[in-house]
Protein backbone atom coordinates (compact mmCIF):
# COMPACT_ATOMS: atom_id res chain seq x y z
CA UNK A 1 0.00 0.00 0.00
CA UNK A 2 2.80 2.39 0.84
CA UNK A 3 4.27 2.28 -2.65
CA UNK A 4 0.98 3.30 -4.27
CA UNK A 5 0.51 6.20 -1.88
CA UNK A 6 4.10 7.28 -2.49
CA UNK A 7 3.72 7.20 -6.25
CA UNK A 8 0.44 9.12 -6.16
CA UNK A 9 1.78 11.97 -4.04
CA UNK A 10 4.96 12.21 -6.10
CA UNK A 11 2.85 12.65 -9.22
CA UNK A 12 0.60 15.26 -7.62
CA UNK A 13 3.64 17.23 -6.49
CA UNK A 14 4.81 17.61 -10.08
CA UNK A 15 1.38 18.52 -11.43
CA UNK A 16 1.85 16.12 -14.36
CA UNK A 17 -0.01 12.98 -15.42
CA UNK A 18 1.54 9.52 -15.29
CA UNK A 19 2.29 7.85 -18.60
CA UNK A 20 -0.68 6.10 -20.14
CA UNK A 21 -0.23 2.39 -19.61
CA UNK A 22 2.51 0.62 -17.70
CA UNK A 23 6.03 0.58 -19.11
CA UNK A 24 7.77 -2.82 -19.09
CA UNK A 25 9.91 -3.33 -16.01
CA UNK A 26 12.99 -4.02 -18.11
CA UNK A 27 12.74 -0.54 -19.64
CA UNK A 28 12.83 1.07 -16.20
CA UNK A 29 15.88 -0.95 -15.24
CA UNK A 30 17.60 -0.08 -18.51
CA UNK A 31 17.20 3.59 -17.65
CA UNK A 32 18.61 3.06 -14.17
CA UNK A 33 21.55 1.07 -15.51
CA UNK A 34 22.19 3.83 -18.07
CA UNK A 35 22.14 6.36 -15.22
CA UNK A 36 24.81 4.43 -13.30
CA UNK A 37 27.03 4.25 -16.39
CA UNK A 38 26.56 7.96 -17.17
CA UNK A 39 27.39 9.14 -13.66
CA UNK A 40 30.70 7.29 -13.60
CA UNK A 41 31.78 7.57 -17.25
CA UNK A 42 30.87 11.07 -18.49
CA UNK A 43 32.78 14.31 -18.05
CA UNK A 44 30.51 17.00 -16.65
CA UNK A 45 30.47 20.14 -14.56
CA UNK A 46 27.65 22.15 -13.10
CA UNK A 47 25.94 23.74 -10.13
CA UNK A 48 23.30 22.10 -7.96
CA UNK A 49 21.31 22.87 -4.83
CA UNK A 50 21.06 20.43 -1.93
CA UNK A 51 18.09 20.83 0.40
CA UNK A 52 18.18 18.91 3.69
CA UNK A 53 17.30 19.52 7.35
CA UNK A 54 15.74 22.90 6.38
CA UNK A 55 19.12 23.99 4.99
CA UNK A 56 19.87 24.91 1.41
CA UNK A 57 23.41 24.37 0.10
CA UNK A 58 24.71 25.53 -3.26
CA UNK A 59 27.46 23.33 -4.69
CA UNK A 60 29.64 23.20 -7.78
CA UNK A 61 30.75 19.83 -9.17
CA UNK A 62 33.45 18.89 -11.66
CA UNK A 63 33.64 15.23 -12.72
CA UNK A 64 36.36 13.98 -15.05
CA UNK A 65 37.23 10.47 -16.22
CA UNK A 66 40.68 9.85 -17.66
CA UNK A 67 43.36 7.16 -17.71
CA UNK A 68 43.79 7.62 -13.97
CA UNK A 69 40.13 6.79 -13.33
CA UNK A 70 37.38 8.97 -11.87
CA UNK A 71 38.12 12.36 -10.35
CA UNK A 72 35.45 14.51 -8.76
CA UNK A 73 35.54 17.82 -6.93
CA UNK A 74 32.67 19.35 -4.95
CA UNK A 75 32.93 22.98 -3.84
CA UNK A 76 30.45 24.73 -1.53
CA UNK A 77 29.33 28.11 -2.82
CA UNK A 78 27.49 29.32 0.29
CA UNK A 79 28.01 29.10 4.02
CA UNK A 80 31.32 27.87 5.42
CA UNK A 81 34.00 27.19 2.82
CA UNK A 82 34.22 23.46 2.14
CA UNK A 83 35.29 21.17 -0.64
CA UNK A 84 35.42 17.45 -1.19
CA UNK A 85 37.75 15.72 -3.63
CA UNK A 86 37.12 12.10 -4.61
CA UNK A 87 39.09 9.69 -6.75
CA UNK A 88 39.06 5.92 -7.12
CA UNK A 89 40.86 5.38 -3.83
CA UNK A 90 40.12 8.18 -1.39
CA UNK A 91 37.91 11.03 -0.26
CA UNK A 92 39.54 14.27 0.91
CA UNK A 93 37.43 16.81 2.83
CA UNK A 94 38.88 20.32 3.15
CA UNK A 95 37.63 23.11 5.43
CA UNK A 96 39.80 26.19 4.78
CA UNK A 97 38.21 28.24 7.57
CA UNK A 98 39.43 25.81 10.21
CA UNK A 99 42.52 24.85 8.17
CA UNK A 100 41.76 21.15 8.43
CA UNK A 101 41.93 18.24 6.01
CA UNK A 102 40.32 14.84 6.50
CA UNK A 103 41.34 11.89 4.33
CA UNK A 104 39.59 8.53 4.21
CA UNK A 105 39.24 5.57 1.91
CA UNK A 106 36.48 5.94 -0.65
CA UNK A 107 33.34 3.98 0.11
CA UNK A 108 29.98 3.64 -1.60
CA UNK A 109 28.14 4.97 1.44
CA UNK A 110 24.41 5.40 1.73
CA UNK A 111 21.67 7.80 0.75
CA UNK A 112 22.10 9.58 -2.58
CA UNK A 113 25.53 8.10 -3.27
CA UNK A 114 24.22 4.57 -2.82
CA UNK A 115 21.59 5.28 -5.48
CA UNK A 116 24.39 5.82 -7.98
CA UNK A 117 25.84 2.33 -7.48
CA UNK A 118 22.84 0.19 -6.56
CA UNK A 119 22.41 -3.45 -7.56
CA UNK A 120 18.94 -3.54 -9.07
CA UNK A 121 18.51 -7.31 -8.90
CA UNK A 122 19.24 -7.50 -5.18
CA UNK A 123 16.92 -4.56 -4.45
CA UNK A 124 13.92 -5.84 -6.39
CA UNK A 125 12.53 -7.80 -3.43
CA UNK A 126 12.20 -4.65 -1.33
CA UNK A 127 11.80 -1.83 -3.88
CA UNK A 128 9.67 -1.35 -6.97
CA UNK A 129 11.08 0.53 -9.99
CA UNK A 130 8.47 2.47 -11.92
CA UNK A 131 8.17 5.20 -14.54
CA UNK A 132 6.29 8.18 -13.14
CA UNK A 133 6.17 11.00 -15.67
CA UNK A 134 8.11 13.43 -17.89
CA UNK A 135 8.95 16.95 -16.85
CA UNK A 136 11.72 19.57 -17.10
CA UNK A 137 14.69 20.30 -14.86
CA UNK A 138 17.30 23.02 -15.54
CA UNK A 139 15.65 23.59 -18.93
CA UNK A 140 16.10 19.95 -19.99
CA UNK A 141 13.50 17.22 -20.53
CA UNK A 142 13.77 14.40 -18.02
CA UNK A 143 12.14 11.04 -17.41
CA UNK A 144 11.12 10.52 -13.79
CA UNK A 145 11.74 7.09 -12.28
CA UNK A 146 10.44 6.12 -8.86
CA UNK A 147 12.23 3.72 -6.53
CA UNK A 148 9.33 2.81 -4.29
CA UNK A 149 9.72 0.80 -1.07
CA UNK A 150 7.56 -2.27 -0.61
CA UNK A 151 7.36 -1.81 3.18
CA UNK A 152 7.65 0.83 5.90
CA UNK A 153 11.35 0.24 6.64
CA UNK A 154 12.81 2.32 3.79
CA UNK A 155 12.54 5.70 2.13
CA UNK A 156 11.73 6.07 -1.55
CA UNK A 157 13.45 8.01 -4.32
CA UNK A 158 12.39 10.03 -7.34
CA UNK A 159 15.09 10.20 -10.03
CA UNK A 160 14.77 12.80 -12.81
CA UNK A 161 16.93 11.39 -15.62
CA UNK A 162 18.08 13.46 -18.59
CA UNK A 163 16.39 12.05 -21.69
CA UNK A 164 19.59 12.05 -23.75
CA UNK A 165 22.32 10.92 -21.37
CA UNK A 166 20.39 9.57 -18.30
CA UNK A 167 22.25 11.80 -15.83
CA UNK A 168 20.06 12.54 -12.78
CA UNK A 169 19.27 16.26 -12.89
CA UNK A 170 17.16 16.00 -9.74
CA UNK A 171 16.97 13.40 -6.97
CA UNK A 172 14.36 13.34 -4.21
CA UNK A 173 14.43 11.18 -1.10
CA UNK A 174 10.83 10.87 0.08
CA UNK A 175 9.07 9.49 3.15
CA UNK A 176 6.03 7.22 3.32
CA UNK A 177 3.73 10.22 2.74
CA UNK A 178 5.54 11.10 -0.48
CA UNK A 179 7.04 14.22 1.11
CA UNK A 180 10.59 15.12 0.02
CA UNK A 181 12.97 15.02 2.99
CA UNK A 182 16.16 15.57 0.99
CA UNK A 183 16.54 16.94 -2.54
CA UNK A 184 19.35 17.53 -4.99
CA UNK A 185 18.66 19.56 -8.14
CA UNK A 186 20.98 20.89 -10.82
CA UNK A 187 20.48 24.50 -11.83
CA UNK A 188 23.07 24.23 -14.62
CA UNK A 189 24.97 21.30 -16.13
CA UNK A 190 27.42 20.93 -19.00
CA UNK A 191 28.38 17.52 -20.37
CA UNK A 192 31.46 17.60 -22.58
CA UNK A 193 34.21 15.00 -23.17
CA UNK A 194 36.68 17.88 -23.43
CA UNK A 195 36.03 19.10 -19.88
CA UNK A 196 39.35 19.20 -18.10
CA UNK A 197 38.21 21.16 -15.09
CA UNK A 198 40.22 21.43 -11.92
CA UNK A 199 39.50 18.25 -9.97
CA UNK A 200 42.51 18.41 -7.69
CA UNK A 201 42.33 20.26 -4.39
CA UNK A 202 44.08 23.60 -4.15
CA UNK A 203 45.63 23.87 -0.71
CA UNK A 204 47.67 27.02 -0.37
CA UNK A 205 49.75 26.79 2.76
CA UNK A 206 48.72 23.18 3.34
CA UNK A 207 51.70 22.65 5.62
CA UNK A 208 49.81 24.73 8.19
CA UNK A 209 46.63 22.64 7.98
CA UNK A 210 45.70 19.97 10.49
CA UNK A 211 45.52 16.59 8.74
CA UNK A 212 43.44 13.63 9.90
CA UNK A 213 43.74 10.24 8.22
CA UNK A 214 40.76 8.04 9.05
CA UNK A 215 41.36 4.34 9.32
CA UNK A 216 39.25 2.45 6.77
CA UNK A 217 36.39 0.25 7.89
CA UNK A 218 37.39 -3.39 7.69
CA UNK A 219 35.22 -6.03 6.00
CA UNK A 220 33.43 -8.34 8.41
CA UNK A 221 35.83 -11.11 9.45
CA UNK A 222 33.81 -12.47 12.35
CA UNK A 223 35.79 -10.68 15.06
CA UNK A 224 33.02 -8.23 15.85
CA UNK A 225 30.36 -10.93 16.01
CA UNK A 226 31.88 -12.79 18.96
CA UNK A 227 30.22 -10.39 21.40
CA UNK A 228 27.13 -9.22 19.51
CA UNK A 229 24.55 -10.72 17.24
CA UNK A 230 21.81 -9.21 15.07
CA UNK A 231 18.55 -11.14 15.02
CA UNK A 232 15.16 -10.01 13.80
CA UNK A 233 16.32 -7.14 11.57
CA UNK A 234 13.98 -5.75 8.89
CA UNK A 235 13.87 -7.91 5.76
CA UNK A 236 16.74 -7.28 3.35
CA UNK A 237 19.03 -5.62 5.90
CA UNK A 238 22.28 -7.42 6.68
CA UNK A 239 25.67 -6.69 8.24
CA UNK A 240 28.00 -5.08 5.73
CA UNK A 241 31.09 -3.69 7.48
CA UNK A 242 32.53 -3.81 11.00
CA UNK A 243 35.27 -1.83 12.69
CA UNK A 244 36.51 -1.28 16.23
CA UNK A 245 38.02 1.96 17.42
CA UNK A 246 39.26 3.46 20.69
CA UNK A 247 37.90 7.03 20.70
CA UNK A 248 40.17 8.16 23.56
CA UNK A 249 43.68 6.90 24.40
CA UNK A 250 43.42 4.15 26.98
CA UNK A 251 39.63 4.22 26.79
CA UNK A 252 37.13 1.49 25.99
CA UNK A 253 36.68 0.16 22.49
CA UNK A 254 33.71 1.28 20.42
CA UNK A 255 32.31 -1.13 17.82
CA UNK A 256 30.82 0.24 14.62
CA UNK A 257 28.65 -1.95 12.41
CA UNK A 258 27.25 -0.87 9.06
CA UNK A 259 23.91 -2.47 8.21
CA UNK A 260 22.55 -2.12 4.68
CA UNK A 261 19.89 -3.38 2.30
CA UNK A 262 22.02 -2.36 -0.68
CA UNK A 263 20.52 1.14 -0.87
CA UNK A 264 19.74 2.32 2.67
CA UNK A 265 22.61 2.19 5.19
CA UNK A 266 22.41 2.32 8.98
CA UNK A 267 25.27 2.74 11.47
CA UNK A 268 25.23 0.85 14.76
CA UNK A 269 27.60 2.06 17.50
CA UNK A 270 28.19 -0.08 20.59
CA UNK A 271 30.27 1.12 23.54
CA UNK A 272 30.43 0.47 27.26
CA UNK A 273 28.01 2.70 29.13
CA UNK A 274 29.82 5.16 31.40
CA UNK A 275 26.72 5.94 33.45
CA UNK A 276 26.18 9.32 31.82
CA UNK A 277 22.86 9.97 30.13
CA UNK A 278 23.09 9.05 26.46
CA UNK A 279 20.42 8.78 23.84
CA UNK A 280 17.62 6.51 25.01
CA UNK A 281 14.63 6.19 22.77
CA UNK A 282 14.21 7.94 19.43
CA UNK A 283 15.57 11.16 17.96
CA UNK A 284 14.96 12.81 14.60
CA UNK A 285 16.67 15.42 12.42
CA UNK A 286 15.67 15.81 8.79
CA UNK A 287 16.11 12.52 6.94
CA UNK A 288 18.11 11.06 9.83
CA UNK A 289 16.56 9.00 12.59
CA UNK A 290 18.38 7.66 15.64
CA UNK A 291 17.51 5.29 18.44
CA UNK A 292 19.45 4.47 21.61
CA UNK A 293 19.17 1.80 24.28
CA UNK A 294 21.30 0.31 27.07
CA UNK A 295 21.74 -3.44 27.43
CA UNK A 296 24.08 -5.36 29.78
CA UNK A 297 26.08 -2.22 30.57
CA UNK A 298 26.56 -1.23 26.92
CA UNK A 299 25.03 1.71 25.10
CA UNK A 300 23.74 1.00 21.59
CA UNK A 301 23.09 3.87 19.19
CA UNK A 302 21.59 3.31 15.74
CA UNK A 303 21.61 6.15 13.18
CA UNK A 304 20.60 6.28 9.52
CA UNK A 305 18.64 7.99 6.74
CA UNK A 306 15.76 5.55 7.21
CA UNK A 307 12.35 5.72 8.91
CA UNK A 308 12.17 5.76 12.70
CA UNK A 309 10.72 2.25 12.84
CA UNK A 310 13.84 0.92 11.09
CA UNK A 311 16.41 2.24 13.56
CA UNK A 312 14.27 1.10 16.48
CA UNK A 313 13.87 -2.38 15.01
CA UNK A 314 17.61 -2.70 14.33
CA UNK A 315 18.45 -1.45 17.81
CA UNK A 316 16.17 -4.12 19.28
CA UNK A 317 17.83 -6.76 17.10
CA UNK A 318 21.25 -6.21 18.73
CA UNK A 319 21.83 -8.66 21.59
CA UNK A 320 24.88 -10.14 23.34
CA UNK A 321 26.06 -13.27 21.59
CA UNK A 322 25.70 -16.52 23.51
CA UNK A 323 29.03 -17.70 24.93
Amino acid sequence: MIRYLLASILLLSTGLEVFAGTAPQKDVREWLEAMKVAIHSLNYEGTFVYLHDNQLELMRIVHVVNQGGEHERLISLNGAAREVVRDNASVTCITPDSKSVSVSRRAVGGGFRAVMSMDLESLAAHYEFRFLNDTRVAGEMVKVVGILPRDEFRYGYGLYLHKENALPLKTDMVNSKGEPISQIMFTSLRVDPDIRGQTENSLDGKEHYGWVNHEPLNPIDGSGQKSWQFTGMPGGFALDVHSSRTPTPGGDTMDHFLVSDGLASVSVYIERSDGEAGLEGGSHMGALNAYGRVIDGYHITVVGAVPAVTVETIASAVTPAAN
